[in-house]
């Protein structure tokens, strides 16, 4: 009982939308409403809008996914930029990466080596030494530790810019190509422009 009272609610409050509305038909399918005073013009942008949508196809199929090369530079440094052609700056972030990185794993392995020496060292003034001689490579250490993971989320960030600065050049790249082209085929034909 209370699924049919419910179902006839529903066919009631659909009935009260449909009639609420007012569709004229010449005021939809006016071509005037577009800008167009003719059938020509609307076949002329008909045709128009086509060849965009085919654009469109090339520009999907060379585009890159912002999502996929920040996920390739957080794994693979500098590896976005490489993949949006814009390859001096991604071979400037890597290279910082792997100094910096290197760098951090170089001073913590001598704060590491001066740890060893003072846990076998047996008298005081030896310990202090070596305690003190491990405590500045270790800040060394951290301090290009932390700076590499500035730059490593910066290349993140970074890919993602470029990608987006790489879709945008492709779309002008694909629209400057087709308006070059003299001789084009259409479905309505082959057209040359001089």
């Amino acid at each position: 009982m209370i699924k049919q009272i419910f179902g006839t609610l529903i066919v009631l409050i659909f009935c009260a939308f449909l009639s609420a509305q007012d569709f004229d038909l010449r005021k939809f399918s006016s071509p005037q409403k577009y800008g167009w005073k003719n059938f020509d013009e609307r076949i002329k942008h008909r045709n128009q809008f086509l060849e965009r949508q085919q654009l469109l196809q090339v520009y999907k199929y060379n585009k890159q996914e912002a999502p996929a090369n920040m996920l390739i530079s957080t794994i693979f440094p500098g590896w976005g930029h490489f993949a949006t052609n814009n390859d001096t700056k991604g071979q400037i972030l890597l290279g910082m990466q792997i100094c910096l990185f290197g760098s951090s794993i170089y001073f913590f392995d001598q704060a590491f080596e001066y740890h060893q020496k003072y846990k076998k060292s047996t008298q005081i003034d030896e310990m202090n030494q070596y305690y003190n001689d491990s405590l500045t490579p270790y800040r060394y250490g951290q301090v290009f530790g932390g700076i590499f993971a500035i730059v490593w989320a910066y290349t993140i960030y970074d890919a993602k810019v470029v990608t987006d600065e790489y879709n945008s050049n492709l779309w002008k790249k694909i629209m400057k190509e087709y308006n070059k082209q003299k001789l084009k085929i259409t479905p309505t034909g082959i057209s040359y422009q001089f």
